[in-house]
């Protein structure tokens, strides 16, 4: 765990290196398109984490939903047997 989360981190600080190397090698109208090309990938970015995490949200309610019926369903079949 420790090291994909290195690995990770090292990617996403050579991206993020690499990024501002291109940014300030570049003439201002190439920042701006770039400025905007950036602005445009973490807007999308948002959206789709956003998504990721309602659906997860959405498998973990289902997922709540069913242990609580087994759970009473094994209240109640331990209710029978007492009876």
């Amino acid at each position: 765990m420790k090291t994909s989360s290195l690995l990770i981190g090292m990617g996403i600080g050579l991206v993020v290196g690499a990024a501002v190397g291109v940014y300030l090698a570049s003439s201002e109208e190439d920042k701006a398109a770039l400025a905007d090309e950036i602005s445009s990938k973490v807007d999308s970015a948002k959206k789709k984490i956003g998504k990721v995490v309602s659906d997860g949200i959405d498998e973990l309610e289902k997922t709540a939903e069913k242990a609580v019926q087994i759970a009473q369903e094994g209240i109640a079949k331990v209710q029978v047997h007492k009876s």
